[in-house]
């Protein structure tokens, strides 16, 4: 065999565990660190160092979790290897914030469950390590620190073809803070989630149905108990009926759709646009939506 010939072969295997039909860790694979994986036209994906914190996936991809770091580019390579048995932590992928091009680091491959989600639920799933798939995001904090435009153009463009890939339906993409209430507070309220739907990737509510719940509220306000139960069948885990619950999960709900204003306060806005989700999303089939690009940042 030619050496190009090989070349091209390593490629290819490459892209086919990025799918998810590897059926090794990388750390075993013989992969090279720095390989570049050139996956379409506008996705490249770095191998980066391979994260120790994984074990065999033993359920199908149907969610997506986007984290922030809290941390610099070399010190969440180092944690997301996952060698640190105090915190034994990975991640699917990485993406910087350099400028003027992030770079997108493969840590483990799709087919591997990695640990990145911890004590965490989303509808009718627990413990997210198997059922998802991970994407951490360079930013100290999200809630403070806006997301630099290449990095969110690299971040969609990863999130576009894991969506597609996996068929991953609009409202299995979440936030950290999402899937563990009252204990995460990433990817933080200025992540660009409207952006992101508008480009395939995640839920939002339509405007018609917001304004149209908000007129309703005027006249008839939902009891903490209506608000409890939009929450989990929207795919929220509220451990207990609390006031404090209540309002804990509501802020996670605030950081991913009204980001503007994070108080945890049951207002008509909140409840407007919680409404209009379940409307959309939860009254009917899912729909997986098109990676097809619009708009501006």
């Amino acid at each position: 065999m030619s050496p190009s010939y090989l070349k091209r072969l390593a490629v290819f295997c490459s892209i086919l565990a990025i799918t998810g039909c590897g059926t090794t860790s990388s750390k075993n694979s013989g992969e090279s660190t720095g390989v570049v994986i050139n996956v379409n036209p506008k996705l490249s994906v770095i191998q980066g160092p391979a994260s120790a914190a994984v074990e065999v996936r033993k359920q199908p991809i149907s969610i997506l979790v986007l984290h922030h770091t809290a941390s610099s580019l070399p010190s969440a390579l180092e944690t997301l290897q996952g060698r640190n048995k105090g915190h034994t932590v990975g991640v699917h992928y990485l993406v910087s914030a350099e400028l003027p091009q992030a770079r997108i680091f493969r840590m483990c491959p799709d087919s591997l469950a990695a640990f990145h989600a911890g004590k965490s639920a989303w509808g009718k799933f627990d413990s997210l390590n198997q059922s998802s798939l991970g994407i951490e995001i360079v930013n100290y904090d999200g809630n403070v620190n806006p997301y630099p435009k290449p990095q969110v153009e690299a971040v969609l463009a990863l999130a576009q073809y894991l969506v597609a890939t996996h068929q991953i339906s609009p409202e299995n993409v979440v936030a950290h803070s999402d899937i563990a209430v009252g204990r995460k507070i990433d990817p933080g309220s200025l992540f660009p989630w409207e952006y992101f739907a508008a480009n395939g990737v995640g839920a939002w509510p339509d405007t018609k149905d917001v304004q149209a719940f908000r007129i309703l509220l005027k006249s008839k306000k939902l009891s903490n108990a209506a608000i409890q139960q939009l929450l989990r069948t929207y795919g929220y885990r509220l451990d207990d009926n609390s006031d404090k619950t209540l309002g804990l999960a509501l802020e996670s709900f605030q950081r991913h759709f009204r980001g503007s204003k994070v108080d945890g306060v049951a207002d008509d806005e909140t409840v407007a646009l919680l409404q209009a989700l379940v409307k959309k999303y939860r009254s009917a089939p899912p729909k997986v939506a098109s990676p097809a690009r619009s708009g501006k940042v």
